[in-house]
């Protein structure tokens, strides 16, 4: 006959964090200076305090890897969808859209409807946009070889080599956008457990607690804030105070971290651009560099700012500092 575990075999860090990243980066932030004056105090929370800053240490670069991977997402996405778009796109009323360019070129070598017409487009400009996106791809590659056949008209082949080119962009774009969504699954399975671990630090530290502090129970409390894993108690962080753009060593930065955040994000916005996401920070730091894979276009004017973060959501921008590129 089985029966209902007590309440003493879960793991409160478990079960509040579950589905709750940020919580669990808030957790550990509020522990970690709790956990080292506990082992300050008294040496029976050395080894547990150990194990806390390893699984602290461990969170924050899985975190770092996890947040960067769900910021290259989007990018990656919009750049295929804007390749495949650009198919059917048409730059205004009076100009042909890509696909419709090529069936005029086709058109005006081949009669419309005609035995040649029929293979190349067997559903007309529907063969190039029906079916998934990869089906699509696939379709326009084979267009591509049917055009590049046609060897006694080269205004075919060459359109054949234009079709091509095309397509194997668009499939080099979709292929790295499958990677990036590979990279935040793999990020995401592998914080999880890295999660499990943290929460596991985190429980046995409390339980050190408990064998000390058996007789004055009310001291376990100091090891932990159990309203953060009660309740939604923190706001979403002001945003930075001030802002510094070091364009030497391609830093942002800010003087003090918003009070309740636990990092900060890089953004950008060019000459008639979107805001974009660049880079999200490590934990507790007050800058951030950016990689040399984000590339500014020379003479271009952009701004550039700091939002702060935490696991109830993002600021709004801090102060914006406007620079152009060399």
């Amino acid at each position: 006959m089985s029966t209902e575990p007590s309440k003493y075999t879960g793991n409160q860090f478990d079960t509040a964090t579950v589905g709750r990243f940020p919580l669990m980066s808030e957790v550990l932030s509020d522990t970690l200076p709790r956990s080292a004056a506990a082992a300050a105090a008294n040496a029976i929370f050395v080894t547990v305090n150990a194990n806390v800053i390893a699984a602290s240490n461990a969170w924050n670069a899985g975190e770092s890897v996890l947040a960067n991977a769900e910021a290259n997402g989007p990018a990656t996405t919009l750049a295929f969808d804007d390749k495949m778009a650009n198919l059917t796109r048409k730059p205004n009323a009076d100009t042909a859209s890509t696909l419709e360019s090529w069936d005029t070129t086709i058109r005006g070598q081949v009669a419309y409807g005609g035995p040649t017409y029929l293979n190349l487009l067997p559903n007309g400009r529907e063969t190039l946009t029906g079916g998934t996106k990869e089906q699509q791809i696939d379709a326009g590659r084979d267009f591509g070889l049917r055009l590049t056949a046609q060897v006694s008209k080269p205004t075919l082949v060459s359109l054949g080599t234009v079709v091509t080119t095309f397509y194997n962009s668009a499939r080099a774009l979709r292929t790295a956008q499958l990677a990036a969504q590979t990279a935040i699954d793999n990020a995401r399975f592998a914080q999880e457990t890295l999660r499990f671990n943290a929460a596991a630090a985190l429980y046995a530290l409390v339980g050190q607690g408990m064998v000390l502090w058996s007789t004055n129970t009310l001291q376990v409390d100091t090891l932990f804030d159990v309203n953060l894993l009660r309740s939604n108690v923190q706001n979403v962080p002001d945003a930075p105070a001030d802002t510094t753009w070091t364009p030497g060593t391609r830093t942002l930065s800010t003087t003090t971290l918003p009070a309740g955040a636990t990092r900060l994000e890089a953004w950008r916005e060019g000459t008639g651009g979107m805001p974009e996401l660049l880079v999200i920070g490590e934990a507790g730091e007050t800058s951030i560099t950016l990689p040399n894979t984000i590339t500014f276009h020379p003479g271009e004017p952009y701004q550039l700012w700091l939002q702060a973060r935490n696991s109830r959501g993002t600021s709004t921008p801090g102060p914006v500092q406007n620079w152009t590129a060399p």
